[in-house]
């Protein structure tokens, strides 16, 4: 979420040692994976379709990854873990998923096996703006005394270009916050040799939040960035 100026935004969230805090993208760790039983399968080149019936678990998003196993059909090659490519559910909770997987060719046909779906992360659009902010807990016995962060920046649809640095703060205003590092580089598309996690220690600010410089090219670019305490 982006940084507000106005004094009727929402509190500001407190880091909690060992839990991370989403300040671009989300999460769910309140609802494990997605699980299901293979109904059919088939397959056209490079692409398998599943047909599966959900057991416990929510309707699965595109991107996120799924594995299958237990598939008989054209030698267990609907056997992978692979991203989703597309998903239709119906009203029984039938759903319906391609994925990429090995060439070959088969008509839709019964098959058995077993699909699981962890919870994947959700990503925001990118664009050259700052982060919603997070507070440094203080005289806290469980945290690094030095207050140590790591940072770590992903960008499940990468922009041409781009860099994305880590700011601080002692008071929450938006003229305050300086630059402690820079998180991650996308350079000619792709992520520079230096990657897109840092660890800071010590930092010494009170308020951190991410800095996303000009944006570049890319189709519709997203980021997911994180802090962990």
């Amino acid at each position: 979420m982006q940084y507000q100026t106005t004094p009727f935004k929402e509190p500001i969230k407190l880091l909690v040692p060992g839990i991370p805090a989403y300040l671009w993208g989300s999460y769910n760790d309140k609802t494990g994976p997605t699980f299901g039983y293979v109904i059919s399968d088939s397959a056209a080149a490079t692409v398998g379709t599943i047909v599966f019936q959900i057991t416990q678990g929510n309707i699965p998003f595109v991107g996120a990854l799924i594995t299958v196993r237990g598939t008989a059909n054209s030698g267990g090659v609907f056997n992978v873990t692979a991203t989703i490519l597309t998903v239709a559910v119906n009203d029984y909770g039938v759903c319906t998923v391609t994925y990429a997987i090995s060439s070959t060719s088969q008509a839709s046909a019964a098959d058995a096996g077993q699909v699981e779906i962890p919870q994947p992360e959700i990503a925001e659009a990118l664009t050259a703006v700052s982060s919603v902010p997070v507070a440094m807990p203080y005289n806290n016995v469980n945290a690094n005394l030095n207050q140590a962060l790591t940072a770590v920046v992903s960008f499940p649809s990468l922009p041409t270009s781009v860099i994305v640095s880590l700011q601080q703060a002692v008071i929450d205003l938006d003229s305050e916050y300086a630059t402690v590092a820079v998180v991650a580089t996308v350079s000619g598309g792709a992520v520079t040799a230096a990657g897109s996690q840092i660890t800071v220690d010590p930092t010494l600010g009170r308020f951190f939040r991410f800095s996303n410089g000009a944006v570049v090219g890319g189709t519709l670019p997203t980021i997911v960035a994180k802090l962990l305490l």
